[in-house]
């Protein structure tokens, strides 16, 4: 009886690239062995995709052809098993699989008698062998990848803000493309407490800058924006970060900066949860009945929409928005700051950091020797390994211990020298707007305003007979008031004796240096740039 064998010839892109293997090739070999041992071609299948998996497009297409026709062929042919597969695992598999639809797998160039026992060891080995070399080239990619990692370079589909490029000397490197400044504007605002993460997600829309919401999450938290590559851990080697060769979009300080705010380490002034120009004040209004947070919503009436400042908790709280939003600013007009009480403070607040530039210098040489003693117990600890006095897993403990430490001591190094540049612009940019308070409020965007609430009061505020009181106000606002007469204060105020009181400017050992000025100046961190 004459047999009937669908031929089937494969290659992969690289394998054709590499080391010439063609699909005619294949095909002519197969058709003329066929003539000469008399086997009748029913099909053939050519396949252009990879032998790891047997999840091949054309192969399925085979498997369907041959259980609809269960007699249409009784063997399957291929130049060697390496066509077949290159998973000895799955093959076997398949091998069962086709044997149960009366099919016979065979190789033109490594024919085996799979019914004799001892043959199958000869087709172990046969698959087997691409096998290996399929798991020697994966090694081999995976130990350059990551030695390429270790000099700096990204070797994925470069992130959000850059672009796969060549250097001049023909490798893969990264550099910024059109959206870079965009990346740039995320962690600016995101340091700036202006919008949260969701807010801000939304906004970059608008500026064509589309991923998902995860995606997001993905591009605040990587450093590769600050130049930094991230190696995976792989067998002994724990995870490592090293200092890329690319461009960095924005500054380490920057950076760590809103790590910190993420993570809930670092203190910023919340966005609240409105985003309209007709309810500044709610997240910031106490109900005066059940002490609940009010919300505010608008009503349709008489041709038009008016908004209104409620209690979501059925208390019946419930007062006109436009009304309470003039009354509030009524009551910032009664702040009395005098320019002169303003103007000493500002230079008390300027000789005060003068003062502490000998100590700051002093504090960072203090980190920089923590530092360096950190790294001298991973360098001791590594010795000890190589001497047989610590084994690995103890050698990791103690990376896992102080290289963390380091990290951190090195971030706070960067945060205190960060103040040489900025106080000073603080300074000037918080006093100056005390000086006008109400009317910077008045003109300021809803997120301003908002900001220049939290930053005054510290606790909630508390609407009665058309009046606002407030437990607490920021100490430095009262300070340099030289009258309050509103928000439940005393009606009657003196001027502040500043004679005396240069020791209560700013206390010395504040932890972290860098938020020195949130006393005095957190009303305008985020948004000096505007006023």
């Amino acid at each position: 009886m004459k047999r009937k064998a669908i031929i089937y010839i494969r290659v992969s892109t690289d394998e054709q690239a590499d080391k010439g293997y063609s699909l005619k090739h294949q095909l002519e070999r197969l058709e003329k062995y066929c003539e000469l041992q008399n086997i009748e071609v029913a099909a053939v299948f050519n396949e252009d995709y990879s032998a790891k998996t047997f999840n091949r497009p054309e192969f399925n297409k085979l498997l369907a052809m041959l259980k609809k026709n269960k007699s249409m062929a009784d063997m399957l042919l291929f130049t060697k098993w390496d066509r077949f597969s290159r998973n000895a695992g799955d093959a076997y598999g398949m091998i069962n699989q086709l044997n149960k639809l009366g099919v016979e797998p065979q190789a033109m160039e490594q024919p085996l008698d799979l019914t004799v026992p001892e043959n199958k060891i000869m087709l172990a080995v046969y698959l087997a062998a691409p096998e290996v070399e399929n798991d020697r080239r994966a090694l081999n990619v995976l130990v350059g990848m990551r030695r390429a990692r270790k000099e700096g370079r990204w070797m994925a589909t470069a992130p959000k803000g850059y672009k796969n490029t060549r250097d001049e000397n023909m490798k893969k490197i990264i550099s910024p493309s059109e959206d870079a400044e965009v990346i740039k504007w995320i962690f600016e605002e995101l340091a700036k407490g202006v919008y949260n993460v969701a807010q801000l997600w939304e906004l970059t829309k608008k500026k064509n800058f589309i991923c998902s919401k995860n995606n997001f999450w993905n591009i605040i938290r990587n450093p590769v924006y600050c130049g930094k590559i991230v190696i995976p851990a792989y067998k002994e080697e724990d995870v490592m970060m090293v200092q890329g060769i690319h461009e960095p979009l924005i500054s380490e300080e920057l950076f760590y900066n809103v790590q910190d705010i993420l993570d809930g380490r670092k203190r910023n002034i919340p966005t609240k949860n409105t985003r309209k120009e007709e309810l500044p004040l709610r997240g910031y209004l106490l109900c005066r009945k059940c002490g609940n947070l009010l919300t505010g919503s608008a009503s349709k009436g008489n041709g038009g929409r008016y908004f209104y400042y409620h209690c979501k908790k059925g208390c019946n709280e419930r007062f006109k928005a436009s009304e309470a939003n003039h009354l509030f600013l009524m009551e910032l007009k009664k702040f009395e700051f005098k320019p002169t009480v303003i103007d000493l403070y500002h230079k008390m607040m300027n000789d005060t950091f003068k003062l502490n530039g000998e100590d700051k210098s002093q504090l960072i040489k203090q980190i920089k020797v923590e530092i360096e003693r950190n790294r001298e117990r991973i360098k001791n600890a590594q010795q000890m390994m190589v001497d047989g006095q610590l084994d690995a897993a103890d050698y990791r403990d103690v990376k896992k211990r102080y290289e963390p430490e380091i990290d951190k001591l090195v971030r706070r190094t960067m945060e205190i020298s960060a103040m040489d540049s900025n106080y000073k612009k603080y300074l000037d940019e918080g006093f100056g707007l005390l000086k006008q308070f109400a009317s910077e409020y008045n003109r300021a965007d809803l997120h301003t305003k908002q900001q220049l609430i939290g930053s005054v009061f510290p606790e909630k505020l508390i609407y009665e007979n058309k009046q606002y009181r407030t437990e607490k106000m920021m100490s430095v606002v009262m300070r340099i008031c030289c009258k309050i007469n509103a928000f439940g204060a005393k009606k009657s105020g003196t001027e502040l004796d500043f004679s005396n009181q240069s020791h209560e400017v700013i206390p010395i050992g504040f932890e972290p240096m860098a938020h020195s000025l949130e006393g005095c100046c957190s009303i305008q961190l985020s948004y000096g740039t505007r006023l």
